[in-house]
């Protein structure tokens, strides 16, 4: 449990409170600091775990209720049409070349695309019923509930209407973790810990946090509040969902990558590219992200030193984003850059005292130190050594980005009070639920090129929330330290 002391360290020294640093023992497996944050009474959750009152199965087709769930009441025929315009043949990448290629959905379509690594063909499947769909497979579709894709899709099914789930519904659960969406039908449960989206979120808090199933993969699947789980580190969030600039065929925001991939398979090189220009465009939404906050101290009043270090941060992430970029292009084989974020100069700054310390704890102090944990991690898995020197310099960047947040909440909590213990009392609670389970799979494994397995990543930030966020949290001025409840013979758990 002590290979993550140093980034502990950094932190608590960071909110100048080293002095609690004793306290955590390497035997703390539990950690209970604060009250977690209510669900409204009329929300529909009931008092009592294990309790709850499912709406009973109605109406015809798609149903879609006040609160904005949904559930499948009986089948229904969707629109198959695929509106995204056919491959030209003068892309960069091919996937496909006709709709002939495409073979492993219903109504494949060839189209043309432009995403994180340029002007490319790809395949795009849609469906106009279950019987389209595979086996454990129901027929979505487009604009139902809040499912992103432009077009009907075979999703998981758990069930498939609401006949399945006696006494309940067949709900459909469209969950964006911040980079990819998953969708599935699943019956709602007496185990669930939410039945809507407000139960997760309330209007002045609304960073993301949807009512969906989590891990569809599971022996029992429940209902949960999620929210940004991919977008690790200092996401630019803009009406609760991290923006980012689409890709673009330029050079000039890549930095020299010395990768070996020649023995890489294409078809490796192309997902790890992906991976990688993704990752590109969220470091390079960070600089986004960093200029508000420096504007966000400089109307709070904060000392210059903040002020200066959250510039200074932003000039990291402008090379953390040419590094990425570096990454992605050298496995690509082409030039990838970013297009325009035009969010960057119409999103609002919003500078109230609760809603900044609340960002400041989701973002900074929490995600970017689990960040800073992640490419740690990354970096020592990682077969090709100049990907390795990469990751490990951004990781050390984000180690002094989340200290810089863990001293700027320090200073609001000690300028401003209450207002900003109660925020971030909030804060903590709900980043506490969201990092606790595993994030969504993502499309590819590859711990050499540093893809990880959903899992490897859920068990590593919960025992980052346990070892590092939680003592950190203890320790922050006017909070005892012996808020640290050590419970050895318990399997590692974060409730902050």
């Amino acid at each position: 449990m002590e290979r993550h002391r140093s980034l502990r360290m950094t932190l608590l020294l960071a909110a100048g409170a080293a002095g609690c640093s004793n306290a955590k023992s390497p035997d703390v497996a539990v950690v209970t600091l604060g009250e977690p944050q209510a669900t409204p009474r009329d929300a529909g959750v009931p008092e009592e775990p294990g309790q709850p009152a499912p709406r009973p199965p109605r109406g015809v087709g798609w149903v879609t209720e006040r609160d904005g769930t949904v559930h499948r009441a009986t089948r229904v025929r969707c629109d198959a049409t695929i509106d995204q315009r056919a491959c030209s043949g003068t892309e960069r990448t091919f996937q496909c070349r006709t709709d002939a290629d495409c073979k492993e959905g219903p109504r494949g379509k060839c189209v043309s695309s432009f995403g994180q690594i340029g002007a490319y063909c790809g395949c795009e499947y849609a469906c106009e019923s279950d019987a389209e769909c595979g086996a454990s497979e129901a027929c979505v579709c487009k604009g139902t509930g809040a499912l992103r894709e432009q077009h009907s899709v075979c999703a998981k099914a758990l069930c498939s209407v609401d006949a399945d789930c006696p006494g309940s519904t067949c709900g459909l659960s469209a969950y964006f973790n911040g980079c990819w969406e998953q969708v599935t039908l699943a019956c709602r449960t007496k185990e669930d810990t939410c039945l809507s989206d407000a139960d997760c979120r309330s209007s002045d808090e609304s960073r993301g946090a949807a009512c969906v199933v989590t891990d569809p993969e599971a022996e029992s699947v429940r209902w949960e509040c999620a929210g940004i789980s991919c977008a690790i580190g200092r996401p630019f969030v803009v009406d609760g969902q991290p923006r980012a600039a689409q890709g673009a065929a330029r050079d000039d925001w890549r930095a020299p990558a010395e990768l070996d991939v020649a023995s890489l398979s294409p078809e490796a090189r192309e997902l790890a590219a992906a991976h990688y220009a993704a990752v590109a465009a969220l470091e390079h939404a960070s600089i986004a992200s960093f200029a508000r906050f420096s504007l966000q101290l400089l109307a709070l009043g904060a000392p210059a030193a903040l002020v200066g270090e959250a510039h200074r941060a932003a000039l990291d992430e402008v090379e953390h984003a040419r590094l990425a970029y570096g990454v992605a292009s050298r496995l690509a084989g082409r030039a990838i850059g970013p297009g325009p974020l035009l969010e960057a100069a119409t999103a609002p700054l919003g500078a109230g005292v609760a809603e900044v310390v609340e960002a400041l704890v989701e973002e900074g102090c929490v995600g970017e130190a689990l960040g800073a944990a992640e490419g740690r991690e990354i970096a020592q898995r990682a077969g090709d050594p100049a990907l390795a020197a990469t990751l490990a310099r951004i990781a050390a960047d984000e180690e002094r980005h989340a200290a810089l947040s863990w001293r700027a909440l320090s200073w609001m909590l000690a300028t401003f009070g209450e207002p900003a213990r109660s925020a971030a009392e909030r804060a903590f609670s709900r980043a506490a639920a969201r990092y606790a389970v595993d994030p969504a799979p993502g499309p590819a494994v590859h711990e050499a090129l540093g893809l990880l397995p959903a899992r490897a990543l859920g068990a590593l930030r919960r025992e980052v929330l346990a070892e590092v966020i939680a003592p950190c949290r203890a320790a922050l001025p006017g909070l005892s330290c012996d808020s640290i409840t050590p419970q050895p013979s318990s399997p590692p758990q974060a409730s902050f």
